[in-house]
């Protein structure tokens, strides 16, 4: 019911149908009749909050002055920023940023240490929406739980304390309070122990946790620092201990527990991953206070039904789709070895994670097997000592602190080890087939023919995604920059046409996970591409090569082509050359091919350092039409092509410079005779491109055009030898 409304309907509507006629099959016309009226009920609530959120989306707003409430653990003071998120006096949650003037730092009154009312001036905007094929869509993200808008602030204006109010509201206060307070005191610690004592306690990770724990990503061992039900049970039962040493009844201990559940999960970032441990714990010392025999089975279908009050599309996310699946399987793996319990565990999860993340690592299951222990033993005690008295007693906080770096070392050998699978994001049909027949393996019946499926199922998947029918010419939307691909059919050949890059004007850099990681290579790891067979760099502005890096070490690059003459720039050497590894360098001038694709090189006809007058202009044809590839060449370049080469035309413009009228001049349009523009460039750029000149030549051409700006990601797919079709992220047609 939940996906129904806030997932994919069709896939939803299907097992929601299976899951009827299992009730039906029944005969029992109480739990029918419960069934249905628990369903309506649900249904009724998520449409309901469905339209609510809707209605409370504010419309966008310049230059307004708004209050935001907002709780000490939730602004993130950076060098020159703040990030923070509050309520409206009317109670929509949003989002705020904040960004100092060039050169300061932000006001002190950014600094609040209790719950407060911040009265700021600036702009109330919507989400933007992911323009890229299955690039993580952050607004969507951010309105499942419950943030509906986010607010740019351009001055704070006040800050007053927060009213106390109700119980309920000085309670959350206080523990709020309390959260910042810890994660304040605990960045004096050293940084890997505060790394450890934030991410496993206090739920909180600084900017430089995947930096410092890349391992733990890579591995699949993420779920280890998202406080759940492995932190959950660990705590209380460190708290039952305690108590009980000191003569408490185990009902006062069970009680103890109860109440100091709800402060905890405050405390720990109320994530809704963490929410169904916590119910779980709750109902479960109720039951046994109440002395109720509640099965486990039990206990999970009411923390889930409790959690999908609170957070309608839980299940939507990873965190709450991990969390109830392992949850689930754990019912099941009772009295097996701990062996077999690591490898279900592995299968229940790997399905949701491919879908997600894309990828897998060989040694994860090898990890989970050797690191949860280490983790129940050594870890979580080294670092609660380490938190508790690091501060008073900095010897103990070094010891920790050589202990986790001995554990962090170690899972970084691992993490290097050969073994990273880039299996592409598999289709959601495929993802429930393997998610239920996993379900089935942990019944044990039928269990070879059942093993024997999931293996086709997965080979069959792979097979999908690493060699599909159609190939593809795609145009990233990766803001202000250039950078596309092309992929044969079969995949037969992998090339990137330069890989776009972060631009900055003296502003600010915000710390956060590349753009390429997030953008374009995300996209090629969805579709299973790992290598790239030929890589071409147009030439050496930052917007076109800038996540040159990112690539070499995400990718396998054969052969990276360079226009004439960029070798000798120094600069640009410098940026690639610690990460060329197995790559071939190669310089390239017009009259050559790139060998083993269909793109022919018609510039640069002399050797240059990689300006835009040097740029790598490639053409080739893909499912019947010719494609044209620019870079930044200006007008200049634009007709000594057109000289060398009378006879040449293409179908598909990828125009110079983002559309700047420094290219694109009348004649080279007219010469070619294209029959698309394309437009690569940013939304809202300091440049103005696409220059209005352009866009006047392309209409005099009677040329059509599709913009990133307003298109988002475009791709031209096509079978071999059959024309093709075009598609768009963002509906809108060629203009």
């Amino acid at each position: 019911m939940s996906g129904c409304v806030f997932g994919d309907f069709w896939v939803s509507a299907g097992l929601a149908g299976i899951w009827l006629i299992r009730i039906v099959c029944l005969k029992d016309r109480s739990i029918l009749i419960w069934a249905i009226v628990t369903s309506l009920v649900f249904g009724c609530w998520f449409v309901f909050q469905r339209d609510q959120r809707r209605l409370q989306t504010l419309p966008e707003m310049s230059n307004t002055t708004v209050k935001l409430q907002v709780q000490p653990d939730d602004v993130l003071v950076g060098p020159d920023s703040v990030q923070l998120k509050g309520r409206l006096p009317t109670g929509q949650q949003v989002t705020g940023q904040y960004y100092a003037a060039e050169g300061e730092r932000p006001a002190p009154q950014w600094q609040i240490k209790r719950a407060s009312t911040l009265t700021v001036a600036g702009d109330v905007m919507q989400f933007e929406p992911a323009t890229n094929v299955n690039e993580f869509d952050y607004g969507a993200y951010q309105r499942q739980n419950g943030v509906l808008n986010r607010v740019k602030i351009a001055q704070l204006l006040a800050v007053t304390p927060a009213t106390g109010g109700h119980v309920w509201q000085r309670w959350l206060n206080a523990c709020h309070t309390l959260r910042a307070r810890l994660i304040i005191e605990t960045k004096k610690l050293p940084p890997l122990l505060a790394l450890y004592v934030q991410g496993l306690f206090l739920g909180y990770r600084a900017d430089n946790f995947y930096d410092n724990l890349a391992a733990v990503t890579d591995l699949g061992l993420i779920h280890l620092f998202s406080i759940s039900g492995f932190h959950v049970v660990w705590l209380t039962a460190v708290m039952a201990f305690v108590l009980k040493r000191l003569r408490c009844s185990q009902a006062a201990v069970n009680v103890i527990i109860l109440l100091s559940l709800p402060s905890y999960f405050v405390l720990a970032g109320a994530a809704p991953s963490l929410l169904r441990a916590i119910l779980v714990s709750m109902l479960a010392l109720g039951a046994s206070l109440m002395h109720w025999k509640v099965t486990p089975l039990t206990l999970w279908g009411l923390s889930l039904m409790l959690a999908l009050l609170w957070y309608p599309a839980l299940l939507m996310q990873l965190g709450g789709q991990l969390s109830y699946a392992l949850a689930f399987a754990l019912i099941f793996v009772e009295g097996r070895s701990t062996l077999m319990k690591t490898v279900l565990l592995n299968m229940v999860s790997l399905p949701f994670v491919l879908y997600h993340v894309y990828q897998w690592h060989v040694w994860s299951l090898m990890a989970n097997l050797l690191i949860l222990p280490v983790f129940s033993w050594l870890i979580f005690p080294v670092t609660l000592i380490g938190g508790l008295l690091g501060l008073k007693f900095p010897v103990v906080a070094q010891l920790c602190t050589h202990l986790l770096g001995w554990f962090t070392q170690g899972l970084d050998t691992i993490a290097h080890f050969p073994g990273m699978i880039t299996f592409g994001k598999p289709h959601i049909v495929l993802v429930v087939l393997l998610v239920g027949l996993t379900l089935v393996l942990l019944t044990r019946h039928r269990q070879r023919t059942v093993i024997i499926a999931l293996a086709v199922t997965y080979a069959a998947s792979f097979l999908m995604i690493h060699y599909p029918v159609k190939g593809e010419v795609t145009f990233f939307d990766i803001g202000q920059g250039d950078s596309f691909m092309i992929r044969e059919p079969y995949g037969k050949q992998i090339t990137m046409i330069d890989t776009g890059g972060d631009v900055f004007f003296g502003g600010h850099q915000v710390k956060k996970r590349s753009r390429a990681l997030r953008l374009n290579i995300n996209y090629m790891q969805s579709m299973g591409i790992h290598r790239i067979d030929a890589l071409c760099l147009s030439h050496q502005d930052a917007d076109h090569v800038g996540f040159v890096g990112d690539v070499l070490k995400t990718m396998a690059v054969k052969r990276l082509y360079i226009p004439w003459g960029m070798a000798a720039n120094p600069q640009f050497m410098q940026r690639i050359r610690p990460n060329l590894n197995q790559t071939q360098l190669i310089s390239v001038r017009a009259g050559q091919t790139i060998p083993g694709t269909h793109l022919k090189v018609v510039h640069p006809f002399t050797p240059g350092l990689g300006g835009n007058e040097d740029s790598m202009v490639l053409t080739g044809q893909y499912g019947g039409l010719q494609f044209m590839f620019t870079g930044d060449l200006g007008q200049d370049g634009e007709k000594k092509i057109i000289a060398h080469y009378p006879q040449l035309r293409t179908d598909v413009l990828k125009l110079g410079h983002h559309g700047s009228k420094t290219s694109s001049a009348p004649e080279f349009i007219q010469a070619l005779q294209p029959k698309v523009g394309i437009i690569s460039a940013g939304r809202h750029n300091r440049y103005g491109h696409p220059n209005q000149e352009t866009l006047a030549t392309l209409a005099q051409q009677h040329v059509p055009y599709f913009n990133t700006q307003t298109n988002g990601m475009i791709r031209y797919r096509f079978r071999a030898h059959h024309p093709g079709y075009w598609e768009t992220v963002m509906k809108e047609d060629a203009t």
